[in-house]
């Protein structure tokens, strides 16, 4: 039996004090297919097993070797900068006499301070090219092992076309500035290729471990690198020596990446199960490898054919997916970590007049750090460690900054004067900055964006994401280029900053990803909602109880009109 209105005003009165409940519905209907659909993504690839996963460690180890190309680089670089086999090169009787050359960073010769700008710029620039443009077409076409080869030939030739041409002209510095774009490619194509591999061989449950080696092998070659800029400062080939001792690593990559087995999960794509389950019983040193190949097939079928760069960036999950991969590098670099190191020497130069002892004590805190941060990806989680580590690492930006307001002063021609106990603190807290860094930012941006992409599209994205950290490691190189308007203090407080907005980055998009099969991410961002998020909840109450307050009065306003 039904009840019919009476006439239209009644049947309108009806359907307003029915829409709340109508709402509701919705949103009952709308919590059940979510929950339902939660229950649906279920990991169903958990009896992986993990035995013998010493040679995976090996494997991994080695090939993050390709990472002291770019540790070694950076550090021999911040130090190069400020020895006098350097300046007689490139800056006395070329762009001014030894007097100019030896002037703070704002009174150099402009002809030379361009240069030591596009020292570093072009090096970041050869490192996008790499990461971008080489990277994945090499990685997809022919192998992961591959593109560690390539990467290792491209910085032997590049390197080489840095330190054995002659100074003391323009003419020649152009072509060292080319070898610099060379070396930079292989430093690239190396940053891209050593955590994909690394995180495609990897037992899960050490995944973030074995992804991290690349991170450790980067400060201990860092660490390296000031160790022989100091030794080699007063020598007359300083500079040259120092960046051909790095020259060793790709000729011993070049001749071991023959040795290591290739990637399954390339394998099983590109030549079938049974060219996959042989390298992966290789790796495994196990012939109980079925269930992994099973999980592999399974997501192979389930995402389909390679997807072109066209869709990577018209589908929406991919696109998003993107988006956090290329802003974990972005503010990786944002936080300043390369402008540290690279100028570091100079800026302590001024500070505290100990310009390389400065940078080894900053590359020691980063090895040191880094040795317990291998531990700590796989029982803490990236999430975590990016959060927290991020919060202090803003903190001891700040207090950088702060003590060089009230504890150094800058005459009028730049000069800069500091207590000594203030540019020890100031060290202190960017050695602070360096520790955090390097168990959280360093190694975990290049783990997690190595991670997160489904197989048929993490070439691709992963090197687009490399791509966007050398992108912006240009931008950081003109740093050298704020310190005189902004001031010492002014660039560390721009530090803090964004180092802040990284954080908050991470909090509001980045899902853990620890102890989760790389074929089961897909479901840990399906099931990860931005509107979950406390802070979001907390933000939206207002807005809510607006919305229904409203709601209410136009519902009861309504009946009045109707009433009257």
């Amino acid at each position: 039996m039904s009840i019919e209105p009476e006439n239209e005003t009644d049947e309108y009165r009806n359907d307003i004090l029915m829409e709340p409940t109508n709402e509701i519905d919705q949103s009952i209907n709308k919590m059940s297919i979510e929950q339902d659909d939660e229950i649906h993504h279920h990991h169903q690839h958990t009896n992986i097993p993990s035995k013998k996963p010493y040679f995976a460690i090996l494997l991994a180890a080695f090939s993050s070797l390709g990472g002291w190309f770019f540790g070694y680089d950076q550090g021999v670089t911040g130090g190069i900068v400020v020895m006098s086999s350097f300046k007689n090169d490139f800056c006395i009787d070329v762009y001014g006499n030894a007097t100019e050359c030896n002037l703070p960073i704002s009174d150099l010769p402009s002809g030379y301070r361009q240069f030591l700008v596009l020292f570093t710029l072009l090096y970041n620039v050869g490192c996008f090219l790499g990461a971008v443009f080489i990277s994945s077409f090499v990685a997809e076409r022919f192998g992961r092992r591959a593109i560690i080869f390539t990467a290792s030939v491209l910085f032997l030739s590049g390197t080489s076309m840095v330190i054995f041409p002659p100074g003391k002209s323009k003419g020649i510095m152009i072509l060292i500035l080319i070898g610099r774009i060379v070396e930079g490619t292989g430093v690239g194509c190396s940053s891209f290729s050593c955590p994909l591999y690394a995180s495609e061989i990897a037992p899960t449950n050490i995944r973030g471990m074995l992804s991290g080696f690349m991170q450790m092998t980067v400060v201990t070659g860092l660490f390296v690198a000031n160790m022989v800029n100091l030794g080699l400062k007063d020598h007359k080939w300083g500079w040259r020596l120092a960046n051909g001792v790095i020259l060793i690593a790709p000729i011993i990559i070049m001749t071991g990446i023959f040795f290591c087995p290739e990637s399954p999960r390339w394998l099983f794509r590109r030549k079938g199960r049974d060219a996959a389950e042989k390298s992966l019983k290789r790796i495994r040193k196990s012939d109980d490898v079925n269930a992994e190949l099973d999980a592999i097939d399974d997501a192979i079928k389930l995402e389909g054919n390679q997807v072109s760069l066209k869709e990577l960036f018209t589908t929406k999950k991919m696109l998003q997916r993107l988006g956090i991969g290329v802003g974990i590098h972005i503010l990786q670099q944002a936080t300043g970590i390369n402008p540290i190191f690279t100028f570091g020497g100079i800026i302590y130069e001024n500070i505290l007049g100990k310009g390389i002892i400065s940078l080894i004590v900053l590359s020691g805190t980063n090895l040191l750090s880094t040795i317990p941060a291998l531990f700590l990806f796989d029982r803490l989680g990236r999430r975590k460690l990016l959060i927290f580590a991020g919060l202090a690492m803003s903190l001891a930006h700040i207090v950088a900054a702060t003590v060089f307001v009230t504890g150094c002063t800058t005459s009028s021609n730049n000069v800069v004067t500091c207590q000594t106990s203030s540019g020890i603190t100031m060290l202190v807290a960017t050695a602070i900055f360096v520790a955090f860094f390097a168990i959280s930012w360093g190694p975990i941006a290049w783990i997690y964006a190595a991670e997160i992409f489904p197989l048929n599209v993490r070439a691709r994205a992963v090197s687009i994401t490399t791509g966007s950290n050398w992108f912006m490691g240009t931008i950081m190189s003109y740093i050298l280029e704020l310190i005189t308007p902004l001031g010492y203090h002014g660039v560390f407080y721009l530090f803090s900053g964004l180092t802040l907005l990284a954080v908050v980055f991470v909090y509001l998009f980045c899902p853990e990803t620890r102890g989760v099969m790389l074929e089961d991410i897909d479901e840990e961002f399906a099931n990860f909602k931005l509107k979950n998020r406390t802070i979001v909840k907390i933000l939206r109450k207002p807005c809510q109880r607006n919305g229904k307050r409203t709601a209410t009065v136009d519902v009861i306003g309504t009946n009045d009109d109707l009433r009257y």
